[in-house]
């Protein structure tokens, strides 16, 4: 009777350990089965917003038109308008004229535009102004940013150069501080002495001082 008996103990004892590893098993989220004991796998995290993704304020002038030709006396006017990107809470563009040479006034009406809205570019040049071609620079900045835009008005101005009745500028002449000539319209006076140097191509610091229309 001892063998018979034997066996179907040890039948017993094999699906008892078999029901035990079953139950130590554990379910994840995702369905699949880990064995008690086993290392859970990491938690995966979601991707960090890409710097490529913020949204920079931008602003944008345009001119028309963006060229004009007037006679030296008279005056002329053009459309500034404006546009905002990704403006936030700036709403207000500054406007400023640059590169406005002697006997020519330029300005926006108004200086500060709110939003995407439109100026006007007002040009007036007096009867001394020197006849030639000259680029404006329209500038705006989009206030609380270092966002600007710029758009150049060519301004033409025709007529005749007024006569001045200091001696004209002669390139094989020696002059010398204090000497006072004339050219393109405008006086000059030396600084120095000086040989060659055509008057307005020095530079604020070279020899030619501009006095101004004649």
């Amino acid at each position: 009777m001892a063998g018979p008996v034997r066996a179907p103990l040890r039948a017993l004892l094999a699906g008892a350990v078999t029901a035990a590893a079953l139950a130590g098993a554990a379910l994840t989220g995702s369905g699949t089965v880990h064995a008690a004991g086993s290392p859970l796998p990491a938690p995966t995290s979601s991707p960090s917003p890409s710097a490529s993704g913020v949204q920079v304020p931008a602003v944008q002038v345009r001119l028309s038109p963006a060229s004009g030709t007037v006679t030296a006396g008279s005056s002329t006017t053009a459309t500034v308008s404006t546009a905002i990107i990704n403006n936030g809470s700036n709403t207000s563009v500054a406007m400023a004229v640059t590169g406005v040479p002697a006997g020519v006034t330029a300005s926006v009406n108004p200086s500060s535009v709110s939003g995407s809205a439109g100026a006007t570019l007002s040009v007036s040049t007096a009867s001394t102004a020197v006849p030639g071609t000259y680029p404006l620079t329209v500038k705006g900045t989009l206030t609380g940013t270092s966002a600007t835009s710029s758009a150049t008005y060519t301004l033409t101005v025709t007529g005749t150069a007024p006569a001045c009745s200091t001696a004209p500028w002669a390139g094989t002449q020696v002059y010398t501080g204090g000497d006072t000539v004339s050219w393109k319209g405008h006086r000059w006076s030396a600084k120095w002495w000086t040989l060659g140097e055509e008057p307005g191509t020095t530079g604020q610091w070279g020899v030619w001082q501009d006095l101004g229309t004649c």
